[in-house]
């Protein structure tokens, strides 16, 4: 699968109205059903109580959600930030004063304000202040380039940003054309309590100067010194809350429009969704805010519950292990480089005890069945829990699939829906619901999503559907569903080739079948053309070896391989070992690097590459065949 078509708007929601008639069949899943349709069976009920069914989102801002829940938690610790325990009283007070400074510098109920900050207490207080008095966050990740942040800049209108120190040189190449008016500076070491500590960060991360645009924090806070406490916005049902900026698979920037219902209904579905969150429990924040990931499921989840979050401002993969030893969280978030990192070091001390983790939560890419199988053995032989797998988007706050049991825990799985989520496959061409065990692409009526892409009309029009009272979401993802309602995800369309033939190949496809050698670390495939006068594309296979491999060895048992496990057609045509591949900001493979990199090396030849070479080696060798006219 993969084939991308154009849409049939009017079968699209033919086929979308006759799945919300099915859906009133079976209304509340409770009817053991057989029809072979998941619209109509929704058999992932099974996993679920009844409460879980019937149970609503709150209809409230977040920051009243975060208010009251607190209000059960005032002596526990919300926050941990080096040596900073912040109690969920002083973060609530934190938070009130915050709201009053951001009224003084004249920001009101619908401006956007640029956040352009890694995980520090001014983020959460900075978040829920604009959310208390009715302003919208746009939510950006302060290590793009200057270019990619002004597009967001401009995109939004925002007049207002708090950026963090670190972000200014490349803020200043882009304010003067930005329509910002005011810049506020957020130090890395703000909220030290070490004298040492804060000195030692100042001097790593040096504090902007106070100039024209730009103010400090702390001159920031004292504007609200004096002013009343300030009322709450009022609740709006479906009111865009946040903007989270992405770029997703296209590269053309996006600011996805959260609602408080799209937080808030997070919290709803995790409560059933097997992690049960309690008061007390540690959270590890490693997954940044500015992602929907980072700030749905991981801080305002993990705050509504009365857990702390270690902040985690600059995580490094590598430190993710001494991460869980030092802070000991009952709750990981990570991407599957996290956790594939973390089971490398657990092999190599034998110490390493994972037994206070009840939740590794692993999401934003896909992690191979093979991948998974590894690390559950390592995790689970060390006393922890096997990882929990999901699906999601940003346009749905996280995840609208997670494995909540063992049943639908199993390697490739990404779970069952989400309590109250419907997912379906159709096929892309007919554009029918197709039954289980076929594959297809995946579609989602979720209680958690978007409002669509802000000044974007056309690209909210081609991914949202409203029919009826849902609103329905072409992920882009191909997929198939068994019959106990769990998902599998397949490839992204977007990631599939068609080779000049007219085949289409998956390339996820490859790679998982490459992986399942014990002794392939990673395997990345592109697709390329063998001739830029020719039509499509044929797959290459960036390989990274386990240490201590010999390639021309490995090369010949994955080669013989591939003609065992993949059809002729979708076997890759050149194979690349490297020692590493690229990775973008958030942790997922950087598969445009990749071809940027292949494709430097194309003219108007066909590319041979030699295997046995490696990524750090200066000279690529290859030969040339010329092409054929």
């Amino acid at each position: 699968m993969g084939k991308i078509t154009y849409i049939n708007e009017e079968k699209l929601i033919e086929t979308l109205t006759k799945i919300n008639s099915n859906l009133e069949i079976n209304k509340d899943g409770s009817k053991e059903m057989k029809t072979g349709y998941p619209s109509i069976d929704q058999p992932w009920w099974r996993y679920y109580p009844e409460s879980a069914r019937t149970d609503t989102i709150r209809e409230a801002t977040m920051w009243q959600v975060l208010r009251e829940n607190s209000l059960n938690y005032l002596n526990l610790p919300a926050l941990g930030y080096f040596d900073n325990t912040i109690t969920f009283e002083q973060m609530l007070k934190e938070i009130e004063r915050c709201a009053r400074s951001l009224v003084a510098l004249g920001i009101k109920k619908g401006s956007h304000v640029a956040m352009c900050m890694p995980n520090v207490p001014e983020f959460v207080y900075i978040f829920y202040a604009l959310n208390k008095i009715g302003a919208i966050p746009d939510l950006m990740e302060p290590r793009n380039n200057a270019e990619r942040i002004l597009e967001y800049l401009n995109d939004s209108g925002a007049r207002y940003m708090f950026m963090v120190d670190n972000c200014y040189n490349n803020i200043e190449k882009i304010a003067s054309r930005s329509n910002l008016e005011k810049i506020i500076s957020v130090g890395i070491s703000n909220s030290i309590v070490s004298p040492i500590k804060k000195a030692f960060l100042r001097v790593a991360f040096k504090p902007v100067k106070t100039h024209g645009k730009y103010m400090s924090y702390q001159d920031f806070y004292k504007l609200g010194e004096g002013i009343e406490l300030i009322p709450d916005a009022p609740y709006e049902k479906d009111a865009t809350a946040v903007i989270v900026y992405t770029s997703g698979t296209t590269g053309v920037a996006k600011g996805v429009e959260l609602r408080n219902e799209s937080y808030n209904g997070q919290n709803l579905q995790i409560k059933y969704s097997g992690i049960k969150p309690q008061p007390g429990e540690v959270f590890l924040g490693n997954v940044p805010f500015f992602s929907a990931y980072g700030s749905s499921s991981g801080m305002h989840n993990a705050m509504s519950n009365g857990i702390k979050i270690e902040l985690i401002p600059s995580p490094e993969l590598k430190k993710m292990p001494k991460y869980i030893l030092k802070y000991k969280p009952t709750h990981v978030m990570g991407s599957p480089r996290h956790f594939e990192e973390t089971k490398k070091y657990a092999l190599r001390h034998m110490s390493v005890d994972f037994s206070h983790v009840k939740n590794f939560i692993s999401g934003g890419d896909k992690m191979s069945p093979a991948k998974q199988v590894e690390i559950d053995t390592v995790f689970k032989s060390r006393g922890g829990p096997a990882v929990k797998i999901g699906l999601g988007s940003t346009e749905h706050a996280g995840g609208f699939t997670t494995t909540n049991a063992p049943e639908n825990n199993l390697p490739g799985s990404t779970g069952i829906p989400l309590a109250q989520n419907v997912v379906v496959i159709l096929d892309p061409e007919t554009l029918e619901e197709l039954p289980y065990g076929k594959e297809g692409e995946i579609y989602v009526s979720s209680i958690t999503h978007a409002n669509g892409y802000l000044n974007k009309p056309e690209q909210t029009n081609q991914a949202f559907f409203r029919v009826g009272d849902r609103v329905w979401f072409k992920t882009g993802d191909t997929g198939y569903m068994t019959e106990d309602g769990s998902v599998y995800f397949a490839d992204r369309i977007t990631r599939a080739i068609m080779r000049p033939d007219g085949h289409t190949v998956s390339l996820v496809a490859i790679e998982n079948a490459i992986e399942n050698l014990s002794f392939v670390d990673k395997c990345a495939v592109i697709g390329i053309p063998e001739n830029l006068e020719l039509t499509g594309e044929l797959p290459m296979a960036y390989i990274v070896l386990k240490d201590g491999v010999d390639k021309a060895r490995a090369h010949e048992e994955i080669k013989e391989y591939c003609d065992k496990m993949l059809p002729e057609r979708e076997k890759p045509y050149w194979f690349r070992y490297v020692d590493s591949v690229p990775y973008t900001l958030m942790e997922k493979v950087d598969y445009k690097k990749l071809k940027s990199s292949a494709m430097e090396s194309l003219d108007t030849t066909r590319l041979v590459i030699d295997f046995t070479e490696t990524e750090n080696e200066k000279t690529l060798k290859k030969s040339f065949v010329k092409k054929r006219v």
